[in-house]
């Protein structure tokens, strides 16, 4: 009974569309999927099936390959025309007349099987796709879980009044849980008060009257996430204490109704760890008497939170697409070589290295449709894609210590001759680190598979880097990469093969 159960948890909210001019067959697997939990629509009409997916959200499509007036290879290429994300199961007569392997990767057809009066491989390929499509859905979740995040981090760590950083902190909070109740309450700092206290919800009350209206099941919870240091779920809410720089609780935060799972509880945690860091920032700093070696620890931990977070949305960025896996840690190393080799040291090397890593934080926004296009962009996805220099520079603005590499990120697409973006700057005008960056990013993306080329080899994509010496890039760049490459190929080669 228990697996049933997680089975039918598993299938809600998916639906299933099945086109085959085989009305027989349509019956039989409509009748067999719904008997296995499924909810599925079947039509016979394979221009009625494209014009219904225009118009309907399905997350699997059962497809037959020979259908008249139109076969499955050309109704899939219809559909990817208006939907990428479809999960498409195709269905053969022979397995000899399948569709070539070709066909099946250059239209994203997930899986085919061959029609067969047992249906157990089909229900296979479908259980298979709803996990794929179930994993895939947790990822975009928790990536737009950063993305949101990241949003509201600048403006919890500038020095406003500590009410207004508690305002913004819960905003956040109740966006994360869809939650319209919660309460934030502080009183692990020597405060000139006892202590500090903000509702919303059923919780905007006056400080010194909060606690006659908690539960006692909210306080006992409070307690033990204090004492624990971990985050408490109860029937009402979820506790998440507060910790700040060497392990001190300042305090709590409550946000009332079910979290929804434990994706959802891992970007709380994540956000409530950097809203802890913020809230002893801004105590520091409203201290008259601080200590300089208290700012630099507190400075020190802000910047290594808010490091870990873009860290997170890096990450999300290389594995959207399976092609651009290790893009950035391959463009920071090349970028290292290049810049080792022009004697450049210290700081000014660990920028280089950072804003090799994070160049493209900035295409966090953008939406996987345009990235993962195979076809020519329009003019307004390309625009979308070219802004993530300048988002990525935003993101970046938060922490003062990364202004050098937030103009590396704004300025790793700008050319020699004015022609780049976003500024059209030219020669001297665009930071030198960029221009490394510049070189090591174009080598990377050409010797990597695209989505809608091939790579190239070493000698096509070094010629290229010629043929752009004086107008795309750096002569001298490009000619301290091409003697890398000569003299240090093992080392190249290791990055080259870097996933």
């Amino acid at each position: 009974m228990r697996l049933q159960k997680k089975k039918a948890a598993l299938l809600s909210g998916y639906k299933l569309m099945m086109v085959d001019d085989d009305e027989g067959l349509l019956d039989s697997v409509s009748g067999f999927l719904e008997r296995n939990g499924y909810e599925i629509f079947g039509l016979s009409s394979p221009i009625e099936g494209l014009e219904t997916l225009k118009k309907d959200k399905y997350d699997i499509l059962i497809l037959d390959y020979f259908m008249s007036p139109i076969k499955g290879d050309d109704f899939v290429s219809k559909l990817r025309e208006f939907d990428q994300d479809l999960y498409v199961i195709l269905l053969t007569g022979h397995k000899d007349l399948a569709p070539p392997l070709e066909t099946i990767r250059a239209f994203d057809i997930q899986a085919y099987c061959e029609k067969s009066p047992r249906l157990d491989q089909l229900l296979l390929l479908i259980e298979s796709g709803v996990k794929s499509i179930n994993q895939m859905r947790k990822i975009k979740k928790y990536r737009d879980g950063l993305d949101n995040i990241l949003t509201i981090l600048p403006k919890i760590y500038q020095l406003n009044p500590l009410t207004d950083i508690l305002d913004a902190i819960l905003s956040q909070a109740l966006n994360l849980t869809q939650s319209n109740n919660a309460l934030i309450l502080i009183d692990g700092i020597n405060w000139e008060e006892q202590s500090m206290y903000k509702g919303v919800g059923e919780f905007a009350v006056l400080m010194g009257t909060h606690f006659h209206n908690l539960a006692h099941s909210i306080l006992e919870a409070i307690g033990q996430s204090k004492i624990s240091h971990t985050a408490v779920t109860i029937e009402d809410g979820i506790v998440l204490p507060l910790i700040g720089i060497n392990d001190p609780v300042l305090g709590v935060i409550y946000i009332a109704g079910k979290v929804e799972d434990e994706d959802n509880t891992n970007l709380l945690k994540i956000f409530v760890n950097q809203a802890a860091v913020a809230i002893q920032n801004a105590h520091l700093h409203s201290l008259m008497n601080k200590q300089a070696d208290e700012l630099t620890l507190a400075y020190a931990a802000l910047k290594a939170s808010y490091v870990e977070t873009i860290e997170a949305l890096r990450l999300a960025v290389d594995t959207k697409d399976v092609y651009t896996r290790g893009h950035s840690d391959r463009v920071s190393m090349y970028a290292c070589l290049i810049g080792e080799k022009l004697g450049i040291k210290g700081q000014d090397i660990e920028d280089l290295r950072i804003g090799g890593l994070f160049h493209d934080i900035g295409k966090i926004g953008i939406n996987d449709d345009i990235l993962l296009k195979k076809t020519g962009l329009s003019d307004g996805e390309y625009q979308k894609v070219k802004n993530h220099t300048v988002k990525g520079a935003t993101i970046l603005s938060a922490i003062s210590a990364f202004v050098k590499i937030k103009s590396i990120v704004r300025s790793h697409h700008e050319r020699l001759d004015g022609l780049g973006y976003p500024d059209g700057l030219k020669g001297d005008e665009i930071p030198y680190n960029a221009k490394i960056i510049c070189v090591a990013d174009s080598y990377d993306a050409m010797t990597s598979d695209r989505q809608y080329r091939r790579k190239f080899n070493m000698e096509g994509a070094l010629e290229q880097l010629k043929v752009g010496r004086g107008t795309q890039f750096d002569r001298d760049i490009v000619d301290c990469f091409i003697s890398i490459i000569n003299e240090d190929s093992e080392e190249v080669n290791m990055i080259f093969n870097y996933m």
